[in-house]
């Protein structure tokens, strides 16, 4: 195994990854943050925006995703183990109920696809990189698509 991760094994990486999945859907966000190493990070593709180390990983969660999406939901259809990774699909749904990134909600419930990855090193998860269809989750939570993109590319420039 790379890394430093020999201590890694299946069973473990699922009982972190189930742990995590707990903590998220109890909003704990201490909880979530238990899960990752000091230096974690949080990338969400559809964006272009990566949230590095524990204080922005939090704020991710506690500013964006959280507020914006109080029922946000994951709901795994499967799952695959590498040696030091694990890669997680299934539909992702919620609500547009609080401004995300700064657009104002939309109100509506969205239903994606979506995909995780997740590294796994020193015994924990390294971070978590996201993938969903951003068109559609905006298309069907009624928030504009230019302006989320345009909210995100703000936030890129501002790094």
């Amino acid at each position: 195994m790379s890394g430093g991760t020999a201590d890694m094994d299946v069973t473990h990486m699922r009982r972190l990854f189930e742990a995590h999945r707990e903590a998220e859907a109890d909003r704990d966000i201490d909880g979530i943050l238990r899960t990752f190493v000091d230096d974690c990070f949080l990338e969400t593709k559809a964006l272009g925006l990566r949230s590095q180390g524990r204080d922005a990983v939090r704020a991710a969660y506690a500013q964006q995703y959280f507020v914006a999406f109080p029922d946000l939901a994951p709901e795994d259809e499967g799952i695959a183990f590498g040696d030091d990774v694990v890669a997680v699909w299934g539909r992702l749904r919620g609500t547009s109920r609080g401004d995300w990134l700064g657009v104002p909600p939309g109100g509506g419930s969205f239903d994606v696809p979506f995909a995780n990855v997740v590294p796994f090193r020193d015994g924990l998860m390294a971070g978590e990189t996201i993938y969903f269809d951003l068109a559609t989750l905006c298309e069907q939570a009624g928030i504009p698509l230019d302006a989320v993109r345009a909210a995100a590319a703000q936030r890129r420039a501002a790094r």
